[in-house]
């Protein structure tokens, strides 16, 4: 069997889950687990990335979440360039993600990503967005639960309540009210590349 068709055969429960989402939970569902893989393959690969700048880790990420039927932009155009523009390649389903990225540099430096994503990306149409944090420093667990604490008691950017547990390993969500009056939800995914 040759690698072409090995790489097919691999990707096929990945892309049935894909082609078989058909509301936007559903997609959401389906890019909460592919990007679950895809930072557990960065993680691994962290020993070759932790002197790398944001726009390459991003391109990296980027290249990882891309796959048949999924489009992955860096530096995509949505109201200024967003890190990652993330879209079903179909008409069908037309349904998109943006994702700002940032090297972890305390509470403040997040939420300018927070603010970034949801006051001048977000157009309020996606009901879902992700900020990805890459960590270079150790204790990602506690700086994690130091974010979340602070943004709690701040409720940043328009917070909605209190954060609230994500599936992934170190990833938690915010509500933010954007100027449409629409909820976004924030999937913050926290990226540990300490070595």
């Amino acid at each position: 069997m040759g690698d072409s068709l090995k790489t097919l055969l691999g990707w096929f429960p990945v892309l049935r889950k894909l082609f078989q989402a058909r509301t936007a939970e559903d997609f959401d569902d389906f890019l909460d687990l592919h990007f679950a893989d895809c930072v557990q393959r960065m993680e691994a690969e962290a020993h070759h990335l932790t002197d790398d700048r944001e726009e390459k880790l991003s391109a990296f990420l980027a290249a990882a979440l891309r796959m048949p039927g999924l489009a992955v932009t860096r530096e995509g155009y949505s109201n200024g360039r967003v890190d990652l523009m993330i879209q079903v390649e179909s008409m069908m389903f037309p349904e998109q993600r943006l994702a700002e990225a940032k090297i972890y540099a305390g509470p403040a430096y997040h939420a300018q990503a927070i603010e970034q994503l949801v006051s001048r990306y977000s157009s309020g149409r996606q009901g879902r967005g992700y900020v990805i944090e890459y960590f270079k420093k150790p204790g990602i667990a506690e700086l994690v639960l130091k974010l979340r604490k602070k943004a709690d008691a701040d409720l940043p950017v328009h917070q909605h309540g209190a954060t609230f547990d994500h599936p992934m390993k170190w990833a938690y969500v915010s509500t933010h009210t954007h100027v449409s009056a629409e909820l976004i939800h924030v999937v913050h995914v926290n990226v540990n590349l300490h070595r």
